[in-house]
């Protein structure tokens, strides 16, 4: 339950900072901003596992990380407008991985592994995009286009990892817990435990080109995953991801992904009329 409580103090702490603000937004046809609250997320592979009640998973029933509206913000521009885009935002990753040794026989390799990641993308016009209070994407987005360089809308991460422990481990035998006289064995499995934990701040430049003239909505969206070893089908991750869980028997791993709070500047240019990607 110490590795639950770890990771339920780190989440409390972030959170009580992203309610600070709450999606709001401004809009002019000079620019928009807008600003955000915090959502978070968690996975666990763990026998016996810690309390997980407290967390949303993190992926839906097809292993694919769930997509969170951070924020939106809307703009009026004319003819010829191109968006430069810049979501910051901040992030937060906790792993913990441990293994054990057996209590009898010979020691084997025991491996543990956790993940982590947040990606962010930007969608212009989306018609079905899940509001900004903590609700999972649970459909496809509609959306006009995404921000270059990511134009499929799969997103750009702005935070990962990847913990994986692995040792070979028997029992912590010491003169009180084996008693050669009779032959009695209560010696405890020694274990190892490894936990990571860290925050920081991200920002990346979106591009739009030539979006047309009207009011717009910019909607900020971040993709959460935790838990299993992840992979993308392909280059671009449009073609889902593979999960493979590597605890072995003796290993387990707590893993939590979370944004808190983050802002994002939408400013009108016109770039050159040859320009393109």
């Amino acid at each position: 339950m110490k590795r639950a409580a770890s990771v339920f103090t780190l989440i409390a702490a972030v959170l009580m900072v992203g309610t600070v603000a709450r999606a709001q937004s401004s809009t002019s046809p000079q620019g928009a901003a807008a600003i955000n609250t915090a959502a978070v997320c968690g996975s666990y592979s763990s026998s016996p596992g810690p309390d997980t009640t407290a967390l949303q998973p993190c992926t839906d029933s097809s292993n694919n990380g769930q997509w969170f509206t951070v924020m939106s913000a809307n703009i009026k521009t004319s003819n010829t407008t191109d968006l430069f885009i810049s979501p910051s935002l901040v992030t937060g990753l906790y792993t913990n991985t441990q293994v054990k040794g057996k209590t009898s026989g010979t020691p084997s390799s025991e491996t543990a592994a956790a993940t982590g990641s947040v990606a962010v993308r930007v969608l212009l016009d989306c018609t079905n995009c899940a509001p900004a209070d903590g609700t999972p994407q649970s459909t496809t987005a509609n959306f006009t286009t995404a921000g270059q360089p990511d134009p499929n809308g799969t997103g750009i991460v702005y935070d990962a990892r990847i913990q994986q422990l692995t040792a070979t481990l028997g029992q912590a035998i010491t003169n009180t817990c084996l008693d050669l006289t009779s032959l009695t064995n209560t010696c405890p499995p020694e274990e190892i435990d490894l936990i990571l934990s860290t925050t920081s701040a991200h920002t990346f430049n979106f591009i739009m080109l030539n979006v047309g003239n009207g009011q717009h909505t910019i909607t900020v969206q971040a993709r959460l995953n935790a838990g299993q070893v992840c992979t993308n089908n392909n280059a671009n991750g449009s073609g889902g991801v593979t999960c493979t869980n590597v605890n072995t028997t003796l290993g387990s791993s707590v893993a939590a992904a979370l944004f808190g709070l983050g802002s994002v500047t939408v400013i009108p240019v016109h770039l050159g009329p040859g320009f393109s990607f």
